[in-house]
């Protein structure tokens, strides 16, 4: 076979000699498997050289199309960021957030802008990166020294358990869904999320998933302003309640705002959803270049996209974590006895903040509610069980190559049946409430683990003209301290409670 530049060959003409017709065209199928497995070769061995070699060079004439200019070309292109905003709002804030603010009020708020500050960054940093080499997050793991892909073994197995705790959320999904329409139980409506989702992703289409979690979260927004309305919390309350403090007792109330607050290792998943929108040629499709486009300015107006579409994004979640603190705040802050806090447990806090809206504003303050806890937590589902089904997919390449016989789709459609029958499973049999709390401790560290190598990958496969610069570097080490001292505190409680 002989070479002809970045990633062509010229494959062997195929001989029909050789005795029997039969034999001939079995050396004619030998032959052309040889050829393709040699091509194959070929193009994953240019794919892992390093980037820098590639610069304004392209495979097969193949680049990316030129990036928008213009704010208003940029806003027609967001997308991605729905996607993260509608995966990250989860349980956290209609649950955690809401306690949290019975119980401290609005003083706890800086927490919450601490952590997406630290995973806005995180984030950006992730999108330079997949801009720049056209990789995913998984495949730049997959370059990291020591042994061969022990990082993307630690995330597979890190996303694949997480999924135990996606029955909880698809059984608060048949809760609200039961509160608004009594007709099958709380069991059977999650069932039928659960088909649902299973349903919408089994095409594998990028677009449809998207046009789903907009609506979805513009269904949570209208639902969560109007409830803030409808309580009507005075500017000059806000302003009074909102002084930073950590209040006495606040510290595992604290740690689980840092943690929670815009999801955990999810945050990783925005790669891969940058790739499916276009932001960067995958790899995979043949354009290992420095910059995804051969250009420093094309780069530059990728990046400034992706900015304005991640940052759109945590101004959804900042905003929707605050307002159900306000919720929290307001409702439940006093309605104990002696006016005290109220805590509801974990499972009631939808349904008894219903309950106190609806004595506030009348009963359709519940309803709309309702329906914004549902579209909270059924676009919850949709994220995480879509983007972690290509994540997984990808990791499945990466540790097993020979998997890359079958089709993407194909990888995709299993990702999303495994995913949705470990929730089917957990509905009925109950869920591992001891794995759960392990898999949510260990979310910390492992974001901030990933965080510094993140760090390493820019520095180790970006040229200096597309490393970010010093304000990022500071935001990311500053926040990956303060994760990996909090979560050493976290796991000492969590395995002090278990020796108890």
């Amino acid at each position: 076979m002989t070479v002809l530049g970045e990633g062509l060959v010229r494959r062997p003409r195929l001989s029909y000699h050789g005795g029997s017709r039969c034999r001939g065209w079995i050396a004619v199928v030998r032959e052309a498997l040889a050829a393709s497995h040699e091509a194959n070769r070929l193009s994953r061995d240019v794919r892992r050289q390093d980037p820098a070699l590639f610069v304004g060079t392209t495979i097969m004439e193949k680049t990316l199309p030129s990036p928008p200019r213009t704010f208003g070309a940029k806003l027609n292109r967001l997308g991605p960021g729905i996607l993260l905003a509608a995966a990250a709002i989860g349980s956290g804030e209609l649950i955690l957030t809401p306690r949290a603010g019975a119980l401290f009020g609005l003083s706890v708020g800086w927490v919450i802008v601490v952590s997406i500050v630290y995973k806005l960054a995180l984030t950006l940093g992730l999108a330079r990166y997949t801009i720049a080499t056209g990789e995913d997050i998984f495949e730049g793991f997959s370059h990291l020294p020591g042994p061969r892909n022990w990082f993307v073994w630690i995330l597979a197995a890190v996303f694949l358990l997480g999924a135990v705790g996606y029955s909880g959320i698809a059984l608060a999904c048949g809760s609200a869904l039961f509160a608004l329409f009594p007709v099958l139980s709380m069991i059977q409506w999650a069932v039928l999320v659960v088909g649902v989702v299973f349903v919408l992703l089994l095409k594998g289409a990028y677009g449809p998933v998207e046009k789903a979690a907009f609506v979805l979260s513009l269904t949570l927004i209208i639902g969560v302003i109007y409830s803030l309305a409808a309580l009507g919390p005075t500017f000059g309350w806000m302003v009074r309640e909102s002084v930073p403090r950590i209040p006495r007792g606040s510290g595992q109330t604290l740690i689980s705002l840092l943690g929670w607050t815009a999801g955990g290792t999810s945050t990783l998943i925005y790669s891969f959803w940058i790739l499916e929108k276009g932001y960067a040629l995958p790899r995979g499709n043949l354009a290992p270049s420095a910059d995804a486009s051969g250009k420093h300015d094309d780069f530059r107006h990728w990046l400034s996209l992706a900015h304005m579409d991640a940052g759109l994004s945590y101004a959804v979640m900042m905003f929707v974590s605050l307002a159900f603190l306000a919720i929290g705040s307001i409702t439940l802050g006093t309605a104990g006895a002696d006016g005290s806090p109220l805590v509801p447990a974990r499972g009631e806090t939808t349904v008894v903040l219903a309950r106190m809206l609806t004595v506030a504003a009348g009963p359709q303050a519940r309803y709309i509610f309702l329906i914004a806890a549902l579209a909270i937590l059924s676009s919850t589902i949709i994220g995480l069980v879509d983007g972690k089904s290509r994540a997984l997919r990808t990791a499945v390449y990466i540790v097993a190559p020979r998997s890359r016989r079958w089709s993407d789709l194909t990888c995709y459609r299993l990702g999303i049946a495994l995913l949705c029958l470990v929730i089917f499973a957990l509905l009925f049999t109950g869920r591992p409430v001891l794995l759960i709390v392990l898999v949510s401790a260990l979310e910390a560290p492992v974001l901030s683990l990933s965080a510094m190598l993140l760090l390493y990958l820019l520095h180790t496969r970006l040229r200096r003209a597309y490393r970010p610069g010093v304000l990022w570097h500071i935001v990311i080490v500053a926040g990956t301290v303060t994760y990996l001292a909090l979560s050493v505190h976290a796991l000492t409680a969590i395995l002090a409670d278990l020796k108890g």
